[in-house]
């Protein structure tokens, strides 16, 4: 059995979009599917192409900033990181059309950001009762794994290298045990991941009468991820031979796609426009590699195992995602937009020519599940400035009622154009709160222990996170004619 490090928090990743375009997007929470006009949101619907009036040409760069709090046993645990990335780029025209109904036609090429992958976590605490290789002991067991060959097979990158290591060792009568003590100790976890998905975009626009817009776009997303984690355990008793073992795991994806988005927007009456998109599934071809060092030191040697590095290429389908949108307008001064998104998370899947992944899938399936993503924004204008406030909710995808995985965003902002120049500023503020079992990071199977009336229980190793997002947003639109 090979080793994939591929895993439902990797599919999730592949699938979620947190669009991060233009700072006048990201300012009104994204809530563009009606509003049009913008760059970003081509990618929400891009019948909103077919509201320019004028060809621009638009980039956005930004400050992104993140910070993970963690509580462990008891113990607390923080870490950050920061990036400069490039939110966007595009270009627009439009051609009026001299037709009794169609008025414009409006293309655009250009690349808009789904994704950021960027996250820094840090867990330390203490655990009396168990250690993970408790867990990857009774993972043995339960698979029949009793020698080291059967266990290379089995595990080339996860337990093996605790074998080649002398963490892990198997006797005769199918004994399996461990110089690690059963708690006792001090675990330390550490994820660092780099990376993030953006897509590439043609798109057509269409107006007719100035009452309906009419939008489709071919797109090709594409990602690259990285994610360092590393899992230490320290003996808490000096006077042990075992002192501490550490592993770290190294896995790379990345991936390109194609996907494609249809859309329309009404103006029913002069102050509400209504608006409508359909995004088809993702198809990636996803190439991953990755790699695993393992150390151990008692007090008597020290040892180091190097895995070779593992290939493997595979397909990854995302789910479909429906759109709906409102913006009431009033007259020159301001809007109020509102937009809808439902997406079914369960519907995402992985296959492969040379692996059967039925299993997997149907793990998807009864993990995940249906949700929704609000987002709101306003927009003021006085002048040549214009105001602006959003906020966003992206649900669980467990399911609505679901806390892991969800995501609020508050959003400010402002604009000022002069001439054929517009520089638009936006602050968005994230905050995301997950809970998950350590262990479960590694194998699926749980570490027992007993207590001090012989009964045998389940190990709580839940890691409780909240993690906030700064984003400082800046876009230079120039309008062409």
């Amino acid at each position: 059995m090979f080793m994939m490090a591929q895993s439902d928090s990797d599919m999730f990743n592949f699938s979620s979009v947190y669009y991060q375009g233009t700072a006048k997007s990201a300012a009104m929470g994204n809530a563009m599917g009606a509003v049009g006009s913008d760059f970003s949101a081509i990618t929400i619907n891009p019948a909103g192409l077919g509201l320019f009036r004028k060809s621009t040409f638009v980039f956005t760069p930004e400050f992104y900033s993140i910070s993970t709090e963690s509580e462990y046993k008891g113990s607390n645990g923080s870490d950050r990181a920061f990036k400069l990335p490039m939110n966007n780029i595009g270009l627009t025209w439009t051609q009026n059309i001299n037709s009794n109904s169609l008025k414009s036609v409006s293309f655009a090429i250009g690349i808009n950001k789904l994704n950021n992958y960027t996250y820094q976590s840090y867990v330390n605490g203490n655990n009396p009762n168990t250690s993970l290789i408790d867990a990857y002991i009774d993972q043995l067991y339960q698979n029949n794994i009793f020698n080291d060959y059967a266990l290379e097979d089995y595990s080339p990158n996860g337990i093996f290298p605790l074998w080649e290591t002398y963490l892990i060792d198997f006797y005769d009568d199918d004994i399996i045990d461990s110089q690690v003590p059963q708690g006792g100790l001090n675990q330390q976890y550490g994820v660092s991941q780099r990376g993030s998905s953006r897509e590439f975009s043609l798109a057509a626009g269409f107006n007719f009468n100035e009452k309906v817009f009419l939008g489709a776009s071919v797109n090709i997303p594409y990602f690259d991820k990285t994610v360092t984690q590393e899992y230490k355990e320290t003996n808490l008793n000096s006077g042990d031979n075992f002192r501490n073992w550490d592993q770290e795991v190294i896995v790379k994806n990345s991936g390109v796609g194609i996907n494609a988005k249809i859309g329309a927007i009404l103006y029913p009456v002069k102050w509400l426009r209504v608006g409508a998109a359909f995004h088809t599934p993702t198809i990636y071809a996803v190439d991953e590699s990755w790699g695993t060092e393992t150390w151990s030191s008692f007090n008597d040697a020290t040892h180091h195992y190097i895995t070779p590095t593992g290939v493997y290429s595979y397909t990854v389908t995302t789910p479909y995602r429906l759109n709906a949108s409102a913006a009431f307008i009033f007259g020159n001064y301001g809007m109020i937009t509102a937009d809808y998104e439902f997406i079914d998370y369960s519907k995402m899947r992985a296959s492969s020519y040379d692996y059967n992944f039925s299993s997997f899938n149907e793990h998807l399936r009864k993990t995940f599940n249906t949700t929704s993503n609000v987002r709101l924004g306003t927009e003021w204008r006085w002048q040549t400035m214009a105001f602006r406030a959003g906020y966003a909710f992206y649900g669980s995808p467990l399911g609505i009622n679901k806390s892991d995985y969800r995501m609020d965003s508050y959003s400010c902002g402002f604009g000022f154009t002069y001439h054929v120049f517009t520089l638009d500023l936006a602050y968005v503020f994230s905050q995301r709160h997950d809970s998950y079992q350590l262990y479960e990071q590694y194998s699926e199977y749980p570490a027992y222990y007993q207590n001090q009336s012989g009964e045998w229980l389940t190990d709580d190793t839940k890691v409780k996170e909240t993690t906030n997002i700064n984003q400082v947003v800046i876009s230079f639109k120039f309008r062409l004619d």
